[in-house]
């Protein structure tokens, strides 16, 4: 038997085999070990109170409409502060964002806010506070101060306000507010996920979500969504992670019932400049002479000293006189009289503002009065939350007393939105348009004191703020003869409609009727002064009446009696 020698295979040696798949397992070890640590979401957590970082003791973290309102370590308090477990919102951020209504006093450390029907009344660190004058309790302050800055509590707001756009979490402190207005998708988690600092998966974890909790998306980034959750946690969470299944309106608006003491149309109001006690006696000439006034307004009152006190000539004869020819009487009170009166100070402290409203409502008792017309002028911009606080509480013991109020404003410019229309608008019965003083004595160059434009443009103002059926045009019975120097300086005299003819016919003056102006216009050179007049008559003012018509307003209001001319009053009377 013969052999045959087998000749060996040659190969790669199975060591090598070895070696190569153990590189080979080495490579892909490291390699998937880089892709997680680069792609993989990390589980790393983020502490809320790091997130949520704060500087102070008690302060509290804000996040407004889903954005976290973050401080630095050089600013004073933030937004909210926590005191003994009670959430507190600072005053003016509560203003800023949430309601305008809240009017601290700080001479009195007294926070007042009015509702349609009610007023209430909170002190600095009191745990009673009043409606109206009934008292009851938080168990806790309404109000605290903390190194100069008052704060509000979140339960006392809700109660003014309603509960739903103030949410308090602890650990760390936190509140969520959400303005009127705002709106968030509705989202469903649909596995497990997580909200992270930032959109991406290697940004830190604010909080673990599981299927079915509900998340408010605030906008979408791409392949995530900044949102937050019920626990009151904001970040980023990926699109896939959650369903839309609807929407959340925080818009829950003004649902109160500002009710309003209707005259109808075709109020025909003339104020009527009274300046002495026997001067009232004069009422029934008055009348007799001033056509198809059905509204009068005697200038009887006006603000004495700082802590409300008002100086009255009231007389209930006249009230008699006017009631028996079906007029009615709208006492009228001003702030101008007495130049000792600071009225910043009487509107803006809570007593004095307190007595100035009860003495209006008691002059109006004892004359029996059908209403009262507020004239404030010349309103300094700090003086605003306490006139239109003013406003509001004369307003709701007004219509408890079944008294008209009606409030004399400026036709709408830039500086005279301290006023608030839209505020007044809601309590007041009636919104009048000073429809004059478009060019007044202390102008500095001359022009009409009524030009038709400009009335028109303040009427279509005010009503982007008042409706229609609560808006009263105030025509002016003057006009004024401007003295132009050479030097370009003016001056003037107001004349009344009866004067102003009588002065154009003794300076020989002729006039030409100005389409821009809606007035007859003249002028004349005697010496080095050049005298320039937009004559105020009975067809410069029925151009006025067209506008009031034009826009249906209630009615219209004239200055003053005793400017007036007879031929007015026979057009006036086509109108009303």
């Amino acid at each position: 038997m013969s052999y045959r020698k087998r000749k060996r295979r040659r190969g790669i040696p199975r060591g090598y085999v070895y070696i190569v798949v153990a590189v080979l397992a080495m490579v892909l070890l490291v390699g998937g070990i880089a892709y997680i640590k680069k792609y993989a979401p990390t589980k790393e957590h983020m502490d809320l109170a790091e997130y949520f970082k704060v500087y102070h003791e008690n302060e509290a973290a804000v996040v407004l409409n889903g954005e976290f309102q973050s401080v630095s370590e050089d600013d004073a308090y933030g937004y909210a502060i926590v005191k003994d477990g009670q959430p507190y919102l600072e005053i003016g951020f509560l203003k800023d964002h949430l309601d305008d209504g809240f009017v601290y006093d700080s001479t009195e450390v007294t926070l007042r806010y009015a509702t349609d029907i009610e007023v209430y009344t909170a002190t600095v660190g009191n745990n009673d506070y009043f409606i109206d004058k009934s008292n009851n309790s938080l168990g806790h302050p309404a109000v605290v101060a903390q190194d100069g800055t008052v704060y509000v509590a979140v339960d006392y707001i809700n109660l003014l306000i309603g509960e739903g756009n103030i949410d308090y979490f602890d650990n760390p402190d936190r509140v969520f507010v959400n303005t009127y207005g705002t709106k968030y998708d509705i989202g469903i988690v649909s596995r497990k996920a997580q909200i992270r600092k930032l959109n991406g998966p290697k940004s830190p974890v604010l909080e673990d979500l599981k299927k079915g909790d509900q998340i408010y998306v605030l906008r979408d980034t791409g392949k995530w969504s900044y949102v937050f959750s019920d626990n009151g946690v904001c970040g980023y969470i990926k699109n896939r992670a959650f369903e839309i299944s609807g929407n959340v309106d925080y818009n829950v608006g003004d649902e109160r019932e500002y009710k309003h003491i209707s005259v109808g149309k075709d109020i025909a109001l003339l104020w009527h400049q009274v300046t002495s006690h026997a001067a009232n006696g004069d009422i029934a000439n008055v009348l007799a002479n001033s056509g198809n006034v059905n509204v009068i307004s005697p200038t009887w009152f006006h603000l004495s000293d700082n802590k409300g006190g008002i100086a009255s000539i009231a007389s209930s004869n006249y009230v008699s006189i006017c009631h028996a020819n079906n007029v009615q009487v709208w006492g009228l009170v001003s702030n101008l009289e007495d130049s000792s009166v600071d009225t910043t100070t009487v509107l803006n402290t809570t007593s004095a503002r307190d007595n100035l409203v009860n003495n209006l409502i008691a002059q109006a008792i004892t004359h029996d009065l059908d209403g009262i017309n507020v004239d404030i002028e010349q309103l300094a911009a700090e003086a605003g939350d306490g006139y239109i606080q003013f406003i509001k509480e004369l307003s709701i013991k007004c219509e408890k007393n079944d008294i008209i109020l009606s409030v004399d404003n400026y036709v709408p410019t830039a500086s005279s939105g301290v006023y608030n229309r839209s505020v007044q608008a809601k309590y007041a019965d009636y919104v009048v348009i000073m429809g004059y003083d478009e060019h007044y004595g202390g102008s500095e160059e001359a022009g009409s004191v009524a030009s038709l434009g400009w009335v028109e443009e303040g009427v279509k103002a005010t009503l982007d703020e008042v409706p229609a059926e609560q808006v009263i045009l105030g025509m002016p019975f003057y006009c004024r003869v401007w003295e132009v120097k050479e030097d370009g300086s003016v001056s003037s005299t107001a004349y009344g409609m009866n004067a102003i003819q009588s002065y154009l016919r003794t300076n020989g003056v002729s006039t030409a009727w100005d389409d821009n102006a809606g007035q007859y216009y003249g002028e004349y050179t005697s010496g080095n002064v050049t005298y320039k007049i937009w004559v105020e008559d009975e067809t410069s003012i029925e151009e006025k009446l067209k506008v009031m018509d034009k826009y249906n307003l209630a009615g219209g209001a004239f200055w003053k009696k005793g400017f007036d001319s007879t031929g007015v009053w026979n057009i006036i009377a086509k109108y009303f």
